[in-house]
């Protein structure tokens, strides 16, 4: 069984961060939602439940992949030699 590859925690998000389409905008709100986690509040886990779900939502838009160009079929098909007799 093979290992899995091993990096620092910066290494994987540097990774995961490549590929969203607003990572600036997503790690301040993973920044908020990890200080209000530690600030008490009035409401408990109203604000934490929204900020989580708001982090997530984030991080699953991923940037659109290039449009592929198109495929062009080629006929490989070798051609019949013709007969003398015809």
């Amino acid at each position: 069984m093979a290992e899995p590859t091993k990096g620092t925690v910066s290494e994987i998000a540097g990774r995961i961060g490549r590929r969203l389409r607003f990572p600036q905008l997503f790690t301040f709100v993973l920044v908020l939602f990890l200080i209000d986690l530690v600030v008490p509040d009035a409401i408990p886990f109203a604000d934490e439940i929204l900020l989580g779900l708001l982090t997530v939502l984030l991080g699953s838009l991923r940037r659109e992949a290039p449009p592929e160009e198109p495929r062009v079929e080629k006929d490989v098909t070798p051609s019949k030699p013709e007969s003398p007799g015809s």
